[in-house]
């Protein structure tokens, strides 16, 4: 899924082409700044199941600018933005769902920073941004 993409920009558009793929293989990688960015409900989710829900890239948004104006660079680090990440983990579990969360960034000013400082920080905000949901 990529938000603002005609083709994959929404959750249903993504989980279509997944669908019409008929790989028994197929899922659906989804982000939670490109769910937002799509103008998808996150409620969304809960139609899927863990065969589909394999790998989701973990990630905040803040509030602003807004979702027609926001880039790629403005994510942040999981719970640093508004994004509900303990609704998305709760609905992960009501569906069944454990996927594996992969951290994906591309704010320049965490570039900036030491690497293993930034790789630290972003393991500790992942396990904070999940914990509640537990």
């Amino acid at each position: 899924m990529w938000g603002g993409n005609r083709s994959i920009g929404r959750v249903s558009t993504a989980i279509y082409i997944a669908l019409e793929a008929g790989h028994p293989s197929a899922c659906f990688l989804g982000d939670v700044y490109h769910t937002y960015k799509g103008g998808s409900d996150f409620d969304a989710l809960k139609m899927l199941g863990p065969q589909a829900l394999q790998v989701f890239h973990w990630n905040d948004y803040p509030a602003d600018p807004p979702r027609e104006t926001i880039g790629d660079g403005d994510r942040v680090y999981p719970g640093d933005g508004v994004a509900p990440i303990t609704d998305i983990v709760k609905g992960f579990l009501q569906v069944g769902a454990a996927p594996a969360l992969s951290l994906e960034l591309f704010n320049k000013k965490y570039w900036a920073m030491d690497p293993l400082e930034a790789a630290k920080v972003g393991i500790e905000k992942m396990k904070a941004s999940v914990a509640p949901a537990l």
